[in-house]
């Protein structure tokens, strides 16, 4: 059976890179018999997925991965930069003072570099020693990892969020963006950071494959992984002597769909009145949009007895859901239908001007719109 990306479950193409008899992790190391007994090399296969274009390895994960395990300080240079970048984000996202939340906290190291900057802050962090250290060093931290998207943490929904060399080591991607986004307000923005898998491969990095990072980033796909999981990418550049790549993101917000169903009734029911005012009526478009405003509408053949198109691929047939036969425009001669509707998009007016040129006052028109039915005088 094929290798799947564990990111967009695409196949894995062959093998890249083997490496064998690599340490099956990084931290934890053995201290007793029992422990240095148990110890055993794993073999790293790196492919490439065929779909997003991310390098991965396939071996499992190390059991502690939704545990963020960092040096035990940052230095002084590290400190500078983070305060740097923080407040420049909290700047120009107006976010100085707002609630933000770094998924995958740690001992705290970044939370007290947010706050700095003028962030209240809040950690994620699933290791119970990393919490109680935030805990004693008087951080908000809430002890949770986002396995399955729906987890919720206190005080949600949060303004903006962080995730710093982290989404590297998490096995199920979408999973856990999800969970991050599933905690923020529509629109809230956040920084994403990982390895420069770039750099590594111009600098020959081999021993940056390790068990440990499951995932080999660049620029380009991490933007791919990022907008197929909720986010757009607003901003992406290679930082801290080219070893990060940081990326500015904020959550998508859904496309605001709720007037339509409004709009969706006022020219059924513009529609309607026409209809019910004229004897007769035709009705001409059989296209994708006539077709269904007239299943809204309801319509019937005792409404509209003929739909009119100029395609003889249509002429004969009949409408979809309203079952209104369709025939050419050659009706208009001989019919004693006295109101025509017309629904063709942008042909509308040019079917208007054609009835009034060949028929003049004959028919009463009405053309439906976008913003519904317009009676033409």
């Amino acid at each position: 059976m094929d290798k799947l990306c564990r990111i967009c479950r695409a196949p894995l193409g062959k093998t890249l890179l083997k490496l064998e008899n690599v340490p099956a992790a990084a931290q934890f190391m053995p201290a007793t018999k029992e422990e240095l007994a148990a110890d055993t090399p794993v073999d790293l296969d790196i492919r490439c997925c065929s779909r997003c274009g991310v390098v991965q390895h396939t071996a499992e994960p190390v059991g502690y991965f939704r545990e963020v395990v960092r040096a035990s300080g940052i230095s002084e240079a590290m400190y500078k930069f983070r305060l740097e970048q923080f407040t420049e984000f909290l700047e120009q996202n107006s976010l100085k003072g707002k609630r933000i939340f770094e998924a995958g906290c740690g001992r705290g190291e970044y939370l007290q570099v947010m706050r700095d900057a003028g962030a209240d802050t809040t950690g994620v962090e699933y290791s119970s020693e990393n919490v109680n250290s935030c805990r004693s060093n008087n951080l908000n931290v809430v002890q949770k990892y986002f396995e399955t998207g729906s987890e919720k943490i206190s005080k949600e929904p949060f303004d903006g969020f962080f995730v710093l060399n982290f989404l590297e080591h998490i096995p199920d991607i979408p999973s856990f963006l999800a969970g991050i986004a599933n905690n923020l307000k529509p629109g809230a923005p956040g920084i994403v950071e990982v390895p420069n898998f770039d750099m590594i491969l111009e600098n020959g990095l081999l021993t940056e494959f390790s068990t440990e990072h499951i995932y080999y980033f660049t620029a380009e796909n991490l933007r791919t992984v990022l907008e197929n999981n909720g986010f757009e990418v607003v901003d992406i550049r290679v930082v801290w002597h080219d070893y990060i790549i940081s990326a500015v993101v904020k959550k998508r917000t859904p496309a605001d769909l709720s007037d339509f169903a409004a709009r969706g009734e006022s020219i059924s029911s513009g529609l309607r009145s026409f209809v019910s005012r004229h004897r007769k009526t035709l009705f001409w478009g059989a296209g994708h949009q006539a077709l269904t405003v007239l299943a809204l509408a309801k319509m019937s053949t005792s409404e509209i007895t003929s739909v009119i198109d100029s395609s003889p691929d249509k002429q004969g047939r009949f409408t979809f859901v309203t079952h209104i036969p369709i025939v050419s425009p050659e009706i208009l001669a001989s019919t004693d239908a006295d109101a025509v509707v017309v629904a063709c998009g942008g042909y509308s007016d040019e079917v208007i001007n054609f009835i009034r040129s060949n028929y003049g006052s004959r028919f009463a028109l009405a053309v439906l719109r976008e913003y519904g039915v317009q009676e033409i005088c």
